[in-house]
């Protein structure tokens, strides 16, 4: 895949995104490696959205990943904490916006399109949001887990070198 083919991707995908859920101005600089590598940038403002095809010099969030791994997350199919929390994305510069970035990506119209069903009853939006962010504090918690137990190893290492 072509870099103005992710791009124009990104564009599509983003064309319909309900941007008023995130506060203020945010701008993303994407920085694709690998097929397609380039820089471009989604840009919030007014409750639009805005892609281009350019380096976003004043950005508030930067993020590292492959074009196949932006469209999957545009789309809707991966969502970006699990995916820095995996370390498939990386994320620099201001990353307490990566949260904006995320209610951006999970926006109602995404949700619309994915509602829950729960017996035989549809939940809306509201439920989809809540659901997200317990799921997002379970995230945080196994991050947490993880490195208690990263550290907890290197103290061992450490006591038996001695």
């Amino acid at each position: 895949m072509t870099y103005e083919q992710i791009v124009e991707k990104v564009k599509k995908a983003l064309k319909k995104v309900d941007a008023s859920g995130v506060k203020g101005h945010l701008a993303v600089q994407v920085d694709v490696y690998g097929e397609g590598e380039g820089a471009f940038y989604i840009e919030v403002k007014d409750g639009k959205v805005d892609v281009q095809p350019y380096e976003y010099f004043d950005h508030d969030l930067r993020i590292r990943c492959t074009g196949g791994e932006i469209i999957s997350l545009v789309e809707g199919k991966k969502r970006i904490i699990e995916e820095v929390a995996a370390q498939n994305v990386e994320a620099l510069r201001n990353v307490a916006r990566i949260d904006d970035f995320a209610e951006l990506l999970s926006s109602p119209v995404a949700a619309k399109k994915t509602k829950v069903s729960v017996g035989a009853k549809k939940v809306g939006t509201e439920k989809v949001t809540a659901a997200k962010k317990t799921e997002k504090s379970t995230i945080t918690k196994k991050a947490e887990k993880t490195e208690a137990k990263k550290t907890v190893a290197k103290k061992a290492a450490a006591k038996k070198t001695k």
